[in-house]
């Protein structure tokens, strides 16, 4: 018989078994591995890319084209909307955080049940880099009035808007004392129970191309409240981060005497116009058709149905905003992200929820442009921790007035500023990275707001259902293996195109 020597002594036969190693793996919380919640966020993240599917990106373009296109018709009917302007597309819907629209209720749309890939695409209206149209913020609460100069001979924007104004403007300029409201269409969406997928491609700014020929459909509008294929799209976008901030009056002074431009009129006005553009629609059989457009507060969405096969539904959140030169001030710098290429510095007003519950929308504050080029340096390993702890969170928000899917997205930011660049890029911390996402947004939601990152001393409101939510979180964290589990199945079901179970309609 062989003989071994262990620890100095003789012994015959097989090697004694290893001694134990401590378990240092798992999650306090939960009992969880960690190793076992990585591997289920890694698999989420391939059944949710469709590597393997039926050229999603084809499907894809063919929306983007048909979305500028109806765009052109629009211009056609009113040239405020403008006929080439710079289009900010975002990979996923407002309702999972792609903007800060404050915590209101965005409709009822869920990802999977109602929509197989949702974009957002900021549309702006006007350039504030000029005299006659002025900002004034109010970054406490990070939202802004847009007040229209009285016109000094000839045209003027406050002439061009006089149908959006607030209520209080004079008679003579367009204000009636009453908000106005497009026409409700008494047809009402069709019922979608529809697979998952995911975004084909990044998001993009991109030039509107007015020459593109459209895809004409006819589809189901409502208000919620009363193609062919473009060329490939950049795959490389990066924006100047802010530089030296621009200095802000400290009052209004006599900017208190201008009339304002009404958010809600804005988005009102902007629905109405595209309402009857679709209805003017022909359809053709064999292409992309528009099923379903509504306005729901400042966001007006459309669900466009591919023809297939597998046939896919496709929701566009356009939202008509303001672009603004400069920088506010009381912004904040960023050491973590490096060094950006040089390009102009600007962000956005669009029509949003104010931070505290009041009657109508406001002008918010929107950073998207710096929010675009920040996420091109995020790691990857904390990118698909965000895709896993938002599939997660997403059944738990439905339709509800809550602002955590872009808390959620905000706390990438604040990770990145915190811990150091070689854990978040390490792929076996995704599973912890999962985790310390829903925990800090637990904490965030049980104190009632949570750090702004871009404005200096501000905060993020969180919503009225924010303790129902922090309930909901702590139940999750006891099992979320089994809850991530259960989201692969689901994106398994869909990428079979099976839909995902128990999906329901829209209301």
């Amino acid at each position: 018989m062989a003989s071994a020597v262990w620890g100095g002594t003789p012994w015959w036969g097989p090697p004694p078994p290893a001694p134990a190693r401590p378990v240092t793996d798992l999650d306090f919380c939960s009992g969880a591995q960690l190793q076992e919640l990585t591997q289920l966020i890694q698999e989420l993240e391939v059944q949710e890319s469709w590597h393997s599917g039926p050229q999603p990106g084809a499907d894809l373009l063919r929306a983007k084209d048909f979305v500028f296109s109806l765009l052109s018709l629009i211009h056609r009917r009113d040239p405020r909307v403008p006929e080439r302007t710079e289009l900010l597309l975002l990979r996923g819907g407002v309702r999972e955080g792609s903007l800060d629209l404050g915590p209101g209720s965005l409709g009822p749309y869920v990802r999977g049940p109602h929509y197989d890939a949702g974009f957002t695409l900021l549309i702006p209206l006007l350039w504030l880099d000029c005299e006659g149209v002025r900002p004034y913020l109010e970054l406490e609460s990070g939202s802004a009035w847009l007040r229209l100069q009285a016109p000094v001979g000839g045209a003027s924007v406050l002439e061009a808007w006089h149908d959006c104004l607030e209520p209080s403007a004079p008679a003579g300029l367009g204000g009636k004392g009453t908000v106005k409201e497009a026409c409700p269409l008494e047809k009402r969406p069709r019922d979608v129970t529809m697979s998952e997928t995911a975004a084909a491609f990044p998001p993009v700014l991109e030039d509107f191309d007015p020459k593109s020929p459209a895809e004409e459909r006819r589809g189901d509008l409502r208000d919620s409240e009363k193609i062919d294929l473009l060329k490939d799209p950049h795959s490389d976008v990066t924006e100047q981060l802010p530089g030296q901030p621009v200095q802000e009056p400290e009052g209004r002074g006599a900017q208190e005497n201008w009339p304002a431009l009404c958010p809600t009129q804005v988005a009102a006005w902007f629905f109405s116009l595209l309402s009857a553009v679709a209805v003017s629609l022909t359809p053709d059989p064999g292409s992309l058709r528009l099923v379903h457009a509504s306005r729901h507060a400042g966001v007006t969405t459309i669900l466009l149905s591919t023809p297939g096969p597998p046939s896919r539904l496709l929701l566009f959140d356009l939202v008509p905003g303001v672009s603004v030169a400069g920088w506010p001030g009381k912004t904040r710098t960023y050491a973590w992200m490096g060094s950006v290429a040089a390009g102009p510095t600007a962000y956005y007003l669009v029509p949003g929820y104010r931070a505290k519950k009041q009657d109508g929308l406001c002008w918010r504050i929107c950073f998207a442009r710096q929010e675009l080029a920040l996420k091109a340096r995020i790691p990857q390993p904390l990118l698909q921790a965000h895709a896993a702890a938002q599939a997660l969170l997403r059944p738990l928000v439905a339709g509800a007035g809550c602002a955590a899917p872009y808390l959620l997205r905000t706390l990438l930011y604040w990770a990145c500023e915190r811990l150091p660049a070689l854990y978040l890029g390490r792929p076996e911390n995704a599973g912890a990275c999962c985790l310390g996402l829903l925990d800090e947004l637990s904490r965030g939601l049980e104190a009632g707001a949570l750090p702004h990152y871009f404005l200096e001393g501000q905060e993020l409101a969180v919503g009225e259902r924010a303790t129902e939510l922090a309930g909901a979180l702590a139940r999750l964290r006891g099992d979320p293996a089994g809850a991530l589990r259960t989201a692969v199945e689901e994106a398994k079901t869909a990428r079979k195109g099976g839909g995902v179970v128990g999906g329901g309609s829209l209301k």
